[in-house]
Formats: structure tokens, sequence, C-alpha cells
């Protein structure tokens, strides 16, 4: 049997036949029911869209934090630095051990020049680096009658030095009597005091 011949359709088609008005008040709530599902499915877009949105946000963070590993090894680079840099510190027990230490090796470079008694020294105090704890900068300079080609091979024998020196100023003039003047700074790590010990 079809549909259409079926009782119940049957006895509803003449329900509405007998009242007009019934037809629409369905014809409502059909147009009620598609305007509920046109929101659920604009709700459920407007959703996809915003998770779309989020998911995008996490992918480029994801693609930024790609590039932190050339951080991290630039970070190890500075570390090796810095252990390659503290090596190159000789190590002294007190200030006035580096103060010395610079004050002695300025003499020997006068001392290799051909009229040390025209070449002065000066050794200023001991300042320590704040960015480098336990590490301190002597400044020192060497000034007198040098002719530029024994300025320049004094520069040399500084900029040579084992240790860490690094000239700061370098001032030649050349009047008759050929004077020189070289500032620099020397570096040198103090040594940790030994913990007290403490008595029983």
């Amino acid at each position: 049997m079809s549909l259409a011949r079926h009782p119940q359709v049957i006895r509803l088609r003449q329900q509405l036949d007998a009242a007009p008005w019934l037809r629409w008040a369905l014809l409502g709530i059909g147009l009620l029911l598609a305007l509920f599902v046109l929101q659920a499915l604009e709700a459920t877009r407007t959703q996809w869209q915003k998770d779309s949105i989020e998911e995008e946000t996490k992918l480029r963070r994801i693609k930024a934090l790609q590039g932190q590993d050339v951080w991290l090894a630039r970070a190890r680079q500075a570390s090796e630095l810095h252990r390659g840099l503290l090596a190159q510190l000789p190590q002294v027990n007190t200030q006035g051990a580096a103060q010395a230490a610079v004050q002695a090796w300025l003499q020997s470079l006068a001392n290799g020049t051909p009229d040390p008694q025209r070449v002065r020294i000066a050794v200023d105090g001991a300042s320590p680096v704040e960015a480098m704890p336990g590490v301190l900068r002597i400044r020192g300079s060497l000034q007198g009658s040098l002719s530029p080609r024994q300025a320049l091979n004094v520069a040399r024998s500084i900029e040579s030095a084992e240790n860490l020196v690094v000239i700061d100023a370098f001032d030649l003039r050349s009047d008759p009597n050929g004077s020189a003047t070289i500032r620099m700074s020397a570096y040198y790590r103090v040594a940790a005091a030994p913990a007290a010990e403490v008595a029983p």
C-alpha cells in the first residue's frame, strides 16, 4: 500500500481541507524549523572559523619557534667564547698583585726601547668589570720620545701579549722629538678567597 493511501495520511488531508489555517500553521512551523537549522549551521560555521584562526595562530607560533635552535646554538657559542676569554686572563691573588704585574710588564716594554730613560710608565688603580664578576681592569700608559717605528714596535708587543691586553688610545706626534703615548687596559682574574673553616 502506498503512503498516499495510508489511512492516517487520508485523515490528515481531510483535516487540512476542513481547516485551511492548519496549512498556514504547518507552513509557519516549517519556516521556523528552517530558521533554527540555518542558525545552527551559522553557529557551527562561526565556531569552525574560530577554531581555524586558533589553529593558524598555533601554527605560526610553532613556525616561529623553529628558529629558536639558532639562539640555543648562539648561546653555546657565547658560553665557549666566554670560557676562552677567561682562559686569557691571568689569575692573581690581590688587586695589588695585578697592578704590580702590569707595572713590571710596562717597565720591560720601556726597557726594550733605545732610550728607556726617556720613556715614562704609569699604572692606574684596578677597577672591577661589571659584566664579569671577579675580573679586574688595570689601566696603564707608556709615554716618551719614540720614533713612529719604535712606537709601532711597542704597540705590536702589547697586542701580541699572551694575556688579554687592549690598546685604548695610541697618540703619535711627528715633532722633532718623536713623542708617542700608548694607553692600554690589562685584565686579570682575582682568585676566589677560600671559604673560612668553621671551628668544631
